[in-house]
This record gives C-alpha cells, sequence and structure tokens, in this order.
C-alpha cells in the first residue's frame, strides 16, 4: 500500500477583538474646518475660514430645477422624445401646392414683362404680379381657398421680386441667424435659441437659385467649382453659402442678420456685458490709434464690440476699412470700403487682404 502523510490539524483562531470604545469625556468635536497637522509650514497650519458649501438638503444658489432624490433621472433610452420635427403640420407645403406654383409661375414668366417690372418700385411691382396672377388663377379655373390663394401670391412675389421662401424671416428684427440646410429645413436663432421653422424651398434647384442671386449681386459665383462663397445683401447683413458636393445633403446657407440699431459702449454696460472701467479703456483705446485685436468665438459680438470702438475715432480721420465681406457700420463721414474678391473661372483677378492692407499705406 502506498504511504501517505498524516493530515494537518486544522487550529481555529478566536476573532479579533474589537477596539474599545473612546468614553465621552475623551472624545473630541470634530472640526470640519481645522486641517491635519502637518510640519509643512504655516500655510499649511492655518485655519481655513467655513465654507458656504450647501447641504445636501439645501436648495442650490441656482433655479435649475432637480429632480426628487427618490426618482433617478432618466436615461436617455428611457425619454420620451417627440417623434415629429417640431415644424406646424398646417404650414408644410404639399407636393400638389408645389405644382399649381410652377404652372402658375409659369404662366406668369410668360405673361410679364420683366423690363418694365424693373422700372417699377417694389410696392407697385408687387400689385402687378398680384393682379396677373388673379387672373391667371381665374383662367386656369384652380380651386383654393382665400387663405392658400394669398399664400401663393405671396410667395410668387417673393420669388421674383426677392429671395423666395427666406423674405418673412429676412423681414423680423428679432432674428439674429438664419439657417438653411437643404430644401427642407431651415432654423433660425432668436435671442440665442436655436429653432426650427416651416420654411421650406421647393427643392435644392430653387434654393440653388436663390444662392446664385444673393451672391451675384456683390459679383460672385458659387458652383461646383467653387463651391464656397461668402457674400452680403444690400442691408448689410453677412452670407455663406457652401454647395455641392461639398453639401451632401444640398446647398447650406447662413445668414448672419445686419443689425439696424447701432450699439455704443454705454448700452453694453447697461446690458452688463462690460465693466464701466473697461469700456473707459476702449473709449481712450479709440482715441489714442492703438493697435488693437479683437478675437473671440462665433457669434461672440466680435463685430458688435469693433462697431462700439470706431465710434471714438475723431472724425476728422481718414479711416479705411479691409474685409472680406462687408459688416463693419462706421458712423464717421470719411470712411473708405474695401472689399477681397475671389479669383474668376480663370483662377485670375484675385484680391487678397494682403493687397488691401497693402493698398492702404498709399491712400493717406
Amino acid at each position: 500500500m502506498p504511504h501517505r502523510e498524516p493530515a494537518a490539524p486544522v487550529v481555529q483562531s478566536a476573532p479579533p477583538a474589537a477596539p474599545p470604545k473612546p468614553s465621552p469625556e475623551a472624545a473630541t468635536p470634530e472640526t470640519p474646518n481645522q486641517p491635519p497637522a502637518s510640519s509643512g509650514g504655516a500655510y499649511l497650519d492655518a485655519t481655513f475660514p467655513p465654507l458656504n458649501t450647501p447641504k445636501p438638503t439645501e436648495k442650490p444658489a441656482f433655479d435649475e430645477p432637480t429632480p426628487p432624490a427618490s426618482k433617478p433621472l432618466p436615461q436617455p433610452s428611457e425619454m420620451n422624445f417627440p417623434k415629429d420635427s417640431g415644424r406646424p403640420a398646417e404650414s408644410r407645403r404639399t407636393a400638389d401646392y408645389y405644382d399649381v406654383k410652377t404652372q402658375i409661375f409659369g404662366a406668369l414668366i410668360d405673361a410679364i414683362d420683366l423690363s418694365q417690372l424693373a422700372t417699377l418700385d417694389a410696392e407697385s411691382a408687387r400689385e402687378e404680379i398680384r393682379d396677373i396672377v388673379n387672373e391667371i388663377i381665374s383662367l386656369k379655373n384652380v380651386v383654393m381657398s382665400i387663405a392658400e390663394q394669398e399664400d401663393l401670391l405671396d410667395d410668387i412675389c417673393n420669388d421674383v421680386l426677392g429671395y423666395g421662401p427666406l423674405e418673412p424671416l429676412l423681414a423680423r428684427d428679432d432674428i439674429a441667424d438664419i439657417m438653411v440646410n437643404g430644401a427642407e429645413t431651415t432654423y433660425i436663432e432668436v435671442a440665442g435659441k436655436i429653432q426650427l421653422t416651416n420654411i421650406q424651398f421647393r427643392d435644392n434647384s430653387q434654393l440653388m437659385n436663390i444662392c446664385q442671386r444673393i451672391v451675384s449681386q456683390v459679383g460672385r459665383r458659387v458652383d461646383e467649382a467653387s463651391p464656397i462663397c461668402d457674400a452680403r445683401l444690400p442691408d448689410g447683413s453677412r452670407v455663406n453659402v457652401i454647395a455641392p458636393p461639398l453639401a451632401i445633403d444640398g446647398p447650406a446657407l447662413t445668414i448672419r442678420k445686419f443689425k439696424k440699431d447701432k450699439l455704443t459702449l454705454e448700452q453694453l454696460v447697461n446690458f452688463g456685458s462690460i465693466t464701466p472701467e473697461g469700456a473707459r479703456v476702449l473709449q481712450i483705446i479709440g482715441k489714442c490709434r492703438c493697435n488693437t485685436i479683437i478675437s473671440g468665438g462665433t457669434g461672440s459680438g466680435k463685430t458688435t464690440l469693433l462697431n462700439c470702438l470706431t465710434y471714438y475715432i475723431e472724425p476728422d480721420e481718414r479711416i479705411i476699412t479691409c474685409e472680406d465681406s462687408a459688416e463693419l457700420q462706421l458712423q464717421q463721414p470719411h470712411v473708405v470700403r474695401l472689399e477681397t474678391r475671389p479669383p474668376n473661372l480663370e483662377g485670375e483677378g484675385e484680391i487678397t487682404m494682403r493687397d488691401l492692407v497693402k493698398n492702404c499705406l498709399r491712400m493717406r
């Protein structure tokens, strides 16, 4: 038989005794603001003032609502996001509407004298178009309600005389930015909030035609060869267009609207955008010809601040501005505005910012 080693004996040890509890007389109260003892110097041994840290049961300093402690926050997969895009259903254009509009628009172009229309002012031209469109609707026996007919008249007038579906947005003073992402999606920014609108284009071709109309007014073009273009509207609003093939889902049009009210440093102080001391420093800079750089993120107010700063330049000075797309609103009488120019189809004729600045040295 094989030899086996005897099994090792099992020894059970008693559980360790709990440390003795200190008596109430020997206990010392905790001092939450007392740092631990250290040999690192007087700074580490100093007693700091108590921090005003709110307790978990206290209401936070801001007014943002907090969920109840017993109810956990919902996870993204549990949230009931609306399935609809948020665009009002009654404002959406149907395919039948665009078919009727296309037929009436084609008949209008055949019936109207565009050269004569160009000699009329905006209101007279609009009335002329409305009269012809009403006659076409009667001849074609188009059945629609009065509200639909008014919408159709406004749309056609905007297409002929303005910038199509963008006209209602351009007429609003509370809109800061207009962002068109293809023919079916248009956003606006109002009071710092981005909102989806019910504005739609017939298709990407109509949107591209509107973009071409905008940029052609400043002698520029946007197409597949030059798919990126900066321009401006007659009122000074800044425009950026990026077209296919770079914009995959259709032309992307962004308009930074021109502010009609010219702000001053005093108004910025009242708004809380700048301190009175900072406004005083900028006022001195504007009068003393200091070299100044204004930088910041998109929509942070660089152009607004520069307009306020130039207000304090002496009126007897000659001011020359060099911009990619002119948007400054200078209030002095002696101002020369210069703008860069992209190259033509042959790649020639480009005027860069360096060329403009170099030429400025010979203008004074």
